[in-house]
């Protein structure tokens, strides 16, 4: 894609609905409140969040969501965790992922509250998948 980026205003709204319950909750690095929920599916080039999107953008590594969200909570905990913006992102490099052909983990998550969720919790949990590995 070339050009300037879209303005908020100008950017393309992912189409698929999203369902605002929380699948799994999870504890940030600081303690925070991370849900990781049903979230929204991508659509042609537009991502979408949560649980719907890590299957459809990264359905391949999940073994099972019970070792998924177990290494999502060593990555919180054990990871290095930076904050951009309104983002927050932790990478673990481990060999000991519940997927064994996994060197390493990135989650994407936010704080901020959307009104649209009706539960005054934070979105959350962006994206989560494994990277250096055969996944």
């Amino acid at each position: 894609m070339s050009g300037a980026a879209a303005s908020p205003a100008q950017a393309a709204a992912n189409p698929n609905p999203t369902d605002w319950h929380v699948y799994s909750t999870h504890i940030g690095p600081d303690g925070e409140d991370v849900p990781l929920r049903v979230g929204q599916k991508d659509a042609a080039g537009i991502d979408g969040f949560g649980k719907r999107h890590i299957e459809s953008g990264h359905s391949g590594q999940i073994s099972s969501w019970s070792n998924m969200k177990q290494d999502i909570d060593k990555t919180l905990d054990r990871g290095k965790c930076k904050a951009s913006g309104s983002k927050t992102t932790c990478n673990l490099q481990s060999h000991t992922f519940r997927n064994p052909n996994a060197g390493a983990m990135k989650v994407v998550f936010t704080e901020r509250v959307d009104s649209r969720s009706k539960d005054h919790r934070p979105v959350g949990i962006i994206t989560a998948y494994y990277y250096n590995c055969g996944c």
